[in-house]
């Protein structure tokens, strides 16, 4: 899977990233309450992803990338280390900030693509599972620097950090997907306009760039069949 100077197609590299990711989403409950088994499965989530990166090396915008990712890591151990409010938001900052650099990386590079292979389809659906992620830590940033932005019902009130991540990740795939069982409510203004910024995208999205994905994918299976 490499990525030659004459640009020839990687051989499915978002396809290992996908069934990663789905794998990740399924055992996370294994990871609830635990700060090492959560750092080690978050940790092999970014270095996957950077690998993703360094396939599909996009210019500036992949070192720009690498200096996120370094950051990221750096920030993780330090919170391993010392776990407190202030490390935790610069982690989501700086982590936000590369899953958004990696979106705009694997976005360019699925557009520069001369077919649109199963691959690529799922290259899209990646994004749509990064852009999940990345409101997650937007979220939990604002519930940090302002307490009180959401309020988690019957989930209780003071919660510990591992906790308000795991709430706060159901949320934003809750509200990204637009199911909205109404267990965690936006309270803040702020809160309130990014979770429905963060439905319209999912919406948006896999209306308008993923369906275009599968179309176009369906499209040259059946010129290559009519073609064969």
């Amino acid at each position: 899977m490499h990525l030659t100077a004459q640009g020839r197609r990687i051989q499915a590299p978002f396809i290992m990233l996908f069934a990663y990711m789905m794998v990740q989403m399924a055992v996370l409950p294994i990871f609830e309450n635990n700060l090492y088994l959560g750092a080690i499965g978050d940790l092999t989530y970014f270095v996957l992803i950077f690998y993703i990166l360094v396939l599909i090396q996009h210019g500036r915008l992949f070192w720009l990338s690498a200096a996120l990712f370094g950051l990221t890591v750096v920030a993780y151990g330090i919170l391993l280390l010392s776990p407190n409010r202030l490390m935790t938001v610069v982690l989501g900052v700086v982590s936000g900030a590369f899953m958004v650099a990696t979106i705009l990386s694997i976005v360019s590079y699925i557009l520069q693509r001369d077919r649109i292979t199963l691959d690529a389809v799922l290259g899209g659906l990646c994004v749509y599972l990064l852009i999940g992620a990345t409101f997650t830590v937007v979220f939990l940033n604002i519930e940090l620097l302002v307490p009180g932005s959401f309020d988690f019902g019957p989930h209780g009130t003071d919660l510990e950090m591992l906790q308000l991540y795991d709430l706060l990740y159901f949320y934003s795939f809750v509200s990204l997907l637009t199911i909205g069982y109404g267990d965690i409510v936006p309270m803040s203004h702020l809160a309130q306009t990014l979770t429905v910024l963060e439905g319209m995208i999912g919406q948006f999205y896999i209306v308008f760039c993923v369906a275009v994905l599968v179309g176009m994918y369906l499209s040259e299976r059946h010129t290559e069949s009519r073609g064969a």
